[in-house]
């Protein structure tokens, strides 16, 4: 069947294709994006041919996509310089030699749905994603070829400047939380519990609020020099200061109560964190109204150098959820006196552990929040589930089609460690996740091989252990770089990637998301302050989170594969069919591709 199907969320669109047969002899596809006005304009190609240059403003034209699916990265630039967000894709299939492509008689041409760029997924909810990818040809060549982390982060702080970095990276995640600000600037309130806050524009536009503010504000702790004492040796003879524990957060909280705000000091012990995001917006009579929240710290690293997500949910019955969560925690501040060690209560863990179902429009949204165990984690091999991940794993056991997933630093047992287990269950599943730690990626590829991990040496560099379909992050960060690229940057910080995400048959009536601030593991919910949305049955946010996931997934995969692969030499373009079309079918010409597979089961 012929059949070309776009997908979008606020940020990217993927666009997947088939011409029902293997299209025999097809050298690549030229896309044209077409607006509403019928303009067509080819989509900018990033390989080339052997022989040739990659060059500023080549197009699919020249250099074809020898791919079935594919992003347009360039639709939401074009949507905010133009106006129009809709766009349709026409696949145009090209044959003949490098330099001398030609449309192909032999093929028909093939138009996409309409898609819009636009974080509108219906029912009153917003999704919103940045585009914190540093680790780009893009970015390496904006820091002059020379990726160097000081000089991005300088940048993407330069809010007074705009600086182009900062807005493209950064995407439409500050209008959103501006956005979301701007209800309570003439009437209302906003309740605040946030983990760091450090990026300058954020800071400022919260004291703006001064009285209509309130915030639960945690501790984010870092190392500094203790430039007090002197110099010593470290293991490899260098001499440096000895390091001091210090709160990032120490300054903005001052300037917050300095402007009139209502500033709850949540300071952590150590092993704990406050790990929220979110905002709650009450009315002129102090009503709950709607509720912001995501994995999205409020730092200029969390808006532009790692994946980040928001959602906005107009919902007074949720918003009033969240309000009554901030109150507890405030009780819970209180309860402790001042002293870390008495914060997370029992009252606090009791009311978290009663998770509640509320209805979205036409959608369900299971709310949990954290910590909801009895006591803190101990050593206890035994432990038992945290609800919110009991909760969790019966959305991924009931998984028939795919589970998708992007995560940070979720500990074990986690996510990937249930999807693994699930995937050992029913093969048939299209499973692709992508972490910041390898940690996960490695408890993934134990738990599908049904293996215990060895035990490692302090020291030990033996090669983790990955599977294709779940793995740690990648950058052209080496000396292993395809011909004509340059060195890339892989992270700003910790984090590369930063979602807390997850979603299962989003094609299905049964869809599920999965998102919040939590890391979507055991440690989270037994140790940290956290929340957690569970949503089934919105097709268009499933759609739009998917769209989010393997946008990552893919970025990624190609340098994975890469690094991996010792026969990989280059990125260049194939100078025959048969050299690229063999991945996507086999010899009777069936699709053999997952991910293609996966793209053409929607019906749009």
């Amino acid at each position: 069947m012929q059949n070309a199907i776009a997908f979008s969320n606020n940020d990217v669109i993927t666009i997947a294709w088939s011409f029902g047969k293997k299209p025999v002899g097809c050298m690549g596809f030229a896309i044209y994006r077409i607006d509403n006005k019928n303009v067509e304009t080819a989509l900018s190609s990033f390989s080339v041919f052997k022989g040739y240059k990659i060059e500023k403003g080549q197009t699919t034209r020249d250099f074809p996509i020898q791919k079935f699916y594919w992003k347009d990265v360039d639709a939401r630039r074009i949507g905010e310089k133009t106006g129009n967000r809709k766009f349709r894709y026409k696949i145009v299939p090209l044959k003949g030699k490098p330099g001398e492509l030609v449309e192909m008689s032999e093929l028909p041409i093939i138009i996409s749905n309409e898609v819009e760029i636009t974080a509108n997924v219906g029912s009153n909810m917003s999704a919103y994603f940045n585009r914190g990818l540093i680790s780009t040809q893009r970015i390496s060549k904006a820091l002059t070829d020379e990726p160097e982390k000081g000089g991005l982060l300088k940048r993407v702080a330069d809010y007074k400047g705009k600086d182009v970095l900062r807005e493209s990276l950064s995407g439409d995640m500050v209008e959103a939380i501006t956005g979301f600000l701007d209800k309570a600037k003439d009437e209302g309130k906003i309740y605040a519990a946030l983990y760091e806050l450090g990026d300058p524009e954020l800071i400022e536009l919260l004291k703006a609020l001064k009285t209509s503010l309130n915030i639960v504000l945690s501790n984010s702790r870092g190392k500094i020099d203790d430039t007090s004492k002197p110099k010593k040796p470290d293991k490899n003879g260098v001499l440096k200061y000895p390091q001091i524990t210090v709160d990032h957060n120490d300054e903005v909280r001052a300037e917050l109560k300095t402007v009139g705000a209502e500033v709850y000091d949540r300071v952590m012990p150590e092993n704990h964190i406050g790990h929220n995001k979110f905002l709650v917006y009450t009315d002129k009579n102090d009503k709950p109204k709607s509720v912001l929240f995501g994995s999205t710290n409020w730092t200029s690293t969390g808006l532009c150098t790692q994946t980040n997500n928001t959602m906005i949910i107009e919902d007074p019955a949720l918003a009033g959820r969240y309000m009554d969560y901030w109150k507890q925690l405030v009780l819970d501040n209180d309860a402790a006196s001042g002293i870390a060690k008495n914060l997370q209560g029992s009252v606090l863990r009791s009311w978290c552990a009663k998770g509640e179902s509320l209805s979205i429009g036409e959608h369900t949204l299971q709310s949990w929040f954290s910590p909801n165990t009895p006591k803190a984690r101990s050593n206890n091999a035994n432990e038992l589930r945290p609800v919110d991940m009991e909760a969790v794993v019966k959305c991924i056991n009931a998984a028939k089609h795919s589970i998708l997933f992007l995560a940070f630093y979720p500990g074990s047992p986690s996510i990937a460690n249930w999807s693994a287990l699930a995937l050992k269950q029913n093969k048939h599943l299209f499973v692709r996740g992508c972490v910041t730690n390898k940690s996960a990626s490695e408890g993934f590829y134990y738990d599908l091989k049904g293996m215990v991990p060895p035990k490692k040496a302090d020291g030990d560099k033996t090669p983790i252990k990955q599977d294709y379909r779940v793995f740690g992050a990648e950058a052209f960060d080496g000396k292993k770089i395809p011909e004509g690229w340059i060195k890339e940057m892989l992270n700003a910080g910790f984090a590369i990637i930063h979602d807390k995400v997850m979603v299962i048959d989003p094609f299905s009536e049964d869809c599920v998301v999965i998102t919040g601030s939590h890391n979507l593991g055991h440690k989270a919910s037994y140790d940290n302050d956290e929340n957690l949305a569970i949503i089934k049955g919105n097709n268009k946010l499933a759609l739009a989170y998917t769209t989010h996931i393997l946008d990552v997934y893919d970025h990624f995969s190609a340098r994975y594969f890469f690094k991996k692969n010792s026969n990989y030499a280059d990125f260049l373009l194939k100078d025959k069919p048969e050299l690229w079309m063999d991945k996507y079918f086999d010899a009777e010409g069936n699709i053999k591709n997952a991910q293609l597979n996966f793209w053409l089961q929607a019906k749009i």
